[in-house]
């Protein structure tokens, strides 16, 4: 048994094709796992040894060099007697507490800064500013960004405490962006080099864009046992739902176990969570306190958790997991959406004044790279793209 099969026994079940819930029909194709969430922690100490990572292409130098202890002995104090002219001058070999202390403050200098590098370089996150307060019994945070620019958080990393420790905790927003380029596999590799064996939280999620893994479903599901990983008490469910002034429905949510479980699902309506409109619903598990070693095959986990898991049939790992495609109105109204709250006041300004000649004004606030840049686009089916542009009678792009 390999080591991934040997971290995943805790978490499959006996699976018998044969008594899966009738209650959601089979679907003709795979449905991708992607990670939505990841945190993890580690002494500060692990920083010492990461420029001697071997792979091709990484660049040791970048690392800042750590501070030599011998730098920091004593070189000039002597042992000076009453007649002093008989000895000769002797090092002293002790650091005084002072001297000490410097060393040590440097150290952790050195290791706050590799690990700003190394965030950086593995995981594509920039670490902002400190912002004097923390979390999670730690004494200070720094939010974490694109390392390609942008103000959205990506996550946080905690430090301060804790037996001289880190936490970082990556946002679902943060998983997409640090999962596109590079992958679960990669990161495994890392994380063992550096003897981080357990990750504190990891969440894996499946989407739905036909309406058939819904949250009616998933009740259903539930009553057949469908969550049920085969060991210990059966999980309870708590259905939460909302609906606004006109009787539309806001919040839609089953939750299975609680969030001091092990294990804990969440189904619900991603497309009234993100206020879009079409057919979105995620299922979500919530693994806490895990082997690094899921990271090998994120979709073998999330399969062999309960039959629910097994009837998605969600596809194999890729090198870059992708979704199948979110539809193109999911992605396009989001992104309007943000860009209306953000920036239409500004757009409105620069939009008068130039008279209102709209290809003036693109071309003033799309930067020309990204103009030429054709691969800048939605990660949607070209089918979407061509029916929606049909819907809308768009036009050909005029520069």
């Amino acid at each position: 048994m390999s080591k991934a099969q040997k971290s995943l026994v805790e978490f499959d079940a006996p699976f018998n094709r044969n008594s899966i819930s009738a209650s959601i029909p089979s679907v003709p194709y795979e449905r991708p796992v992607i990670i939505d969430w990841f945190a993890f922690s580690a002494p500060f100490s692990v920083m010492k040894d990461v420029d001697k990572f071997q792979e091709k292409g990484f660049r040791w130098e970048k690392f800042k060099t750590l501070p030599s202890y011998r730098n920091y002995k004593k070189s000039n104090v002597y042992r000076v007697p009453d007649s002093y002219e008989q000895f000769p001058s002797v090092e002293n070999d002790v650091m005084s507490e002072e001297q000490i202390e410097q060393y040590l403050n440097d150290v952790f200098n050195c290791y706050f800064s590799r690990l700003r590098t190394w965030l950086s370089s593995v995981f594509g996150l920039y670490m902002g500013a400190p912002l004097g307060y923390g979390g999670h019994y730690y004494s200070d945070s720094a939010s974490l960004y694109s390392d390609e620019g942008g103000c959205e958080r990506y996550g946080v990393v905690f430090w301060g405490g804790n037996n001289d420790s880190f936490f970082v905790q990556i946002n679902g927003h943060g998983c997409a962006h640090v999962f596109n380029g590079t992958t679960p596999q990669k990161i495994h590799k890392w994380l063992s080099f550096l003897d981080i064996t357990d990750i504190n939280r990891i969440d894996l999620a499946t989407d739905d864009y036909d309406g058939i893994f819904t949250v009616d479903a998933a009740k259903k599901a539930f009553e057949d046992d469908a969550f049920y990983g085969g060991r210990g008490p059966k999980p309870n469910r708590k259905v939460e739902f909302e609906d606004d002034g006109n009787g539309n429905r806001s919040i839609d949510v089953l939750r299975v176990g609680s969030r001091q479980s092990r294990v804990f699902w969440r189904v619900y309506d991603k497309a009234l969570e993100q206020k879009i409109s079409g057919i979105w619903y995620r299922s979500e598990v919530e693994l806490k306190k895990v082997s690094i070693d899921i990271l090998l095959d994120i979709t073998g986990t999330y399969v062999g958790l309960c039959d629910y898991a097994a009837q998605i049939n969600p596809s194999e790992p890729k090198p870059i997991p992708k979704l199948l495609g979110r539809k193109a109105t999911d992605s396009i109204e989001a992104k309007v959406r943000w860009l209306r709250k953000q920036a239409s006041k500004n757009i409105a300004k620069v939009f008068h004044f130039f008279n209102g000649d709209i290809n003036t004004v693109l071309s003033m606030i799309i930067r020309e790279e990204h103009i030429s840049d054709m691969n800048i686009k939605f990660d949607i089916p070209p089918i979407y793209q061509t029916l929606l542009n049909e819907k809308l009678k768009t036009n050909q792009c005029p520069f």
